[in-house]
């Protein structure tokens, strides 16, 4: 079974987050925020010393102060000048809730019990024991529309992945897939966010790079995924003429 512990902070939760975190604020600007995660992890992870984030967010945490991001925020109230600390995705959405004085309702899907407690303490999330897919589906139609992430762990999950964020589109989301760079084909209706790791100083194992699809109706939502996105990779790009890890 996979187990996001052991990869937490790594190249590839550091592009999804930061965009993750600048749609929430985006969203958070305006009003209360629903919530949907259809593959979710736990709260938060302890950063282990040869761990996968050294690669990731460990090259690119002394950048930090070169661009104001709500990602950042959130980590640097998690942690002092070191990284021990990295939030799971929903633990991000929360934590900019309270920066914005919003409220923030969590509907979160995964198959693994332990990371259903972990979650127990937190009175706006609703934790659901079982199929993402199926589950977050049946929440679009019961649900206002609010902001959905899809994160299955299996590569082979991609296409359904895609089907999920083009049917919460539909009804009023706005929808984020992750998805391994080359793993994919995606309908040209979507915004794609690609991230080659290694042109950004960051290092990803067996995958080039990834890439973040977005759907939305919101039209200057999507332009400032789009500025916000070219900013971070001409800041990354930095990270190519040396290295840094903390």
């Amino acid at each position: 079974m996979y187990d996001h512990r052991e990869h937490a902070g790594n190249a590839g939760d550091v592009w999804k987050h930061f965009l993750l975190s600048e749609a929430a604020a985006y969203l958070l600007c305006r009003s209360d925020l629903v919530y949907a995660e259809s593959h979710a992890g736990y709260t938060a992870y302890t950063l282990a010393p040869n761990g996968e984030w050294r690669w990731g967010i460990g090259r690119c945490w002394h950048l930090r102060s070169e661009i104001e991001s709500p990602y950042f925020a959130v980590l640097e109230e998690m942690n002092d000048e070191h990284l021990q600390i990295y939030p799971g995705s929903a633990k991000i959405i929360l934590r900019l809730g309270r920066f914005f004085r919003r409220r923030v309702v969590a509907e979160l899907w995964d198959i693994s019990e332990d990371v259903g407690k972990s979650w127990s303490a937190c009175p706006d999330i609703h934790f659901h024991l079982g199929d993402g897919f199926s589950g977050v589906m049946d929440l679009l139609n019961r649900r206002d529309p609010g902001l959905l992430l899809i994160d299955p762990p299996s590569p082979d999950d991609q296409d359904k992945a895609i089907e999920l964020l083009k049917d919460a589109s539909d009804r009023g989301w706005t929808a984020m897939s992750w998805h391994i760079m080359d793993g994919a084909a995606f309908p040209e209706h979507l915004d794609l966010h690609p991230l080659v790791f290694h042109e950004a100083g960051l290092e990803g194992g067996r995958w080039r790079g990834c890439i973040v699809a977005v759907s939305s109706g919101d039209e200057c939502l999507r332009r400032h995924l789009c500025h916000r996105a070219g900013k971070f990779r001409s800041v990354l790009r930095n990270l190519v003429a040396g290295e840094s890890v903390v």
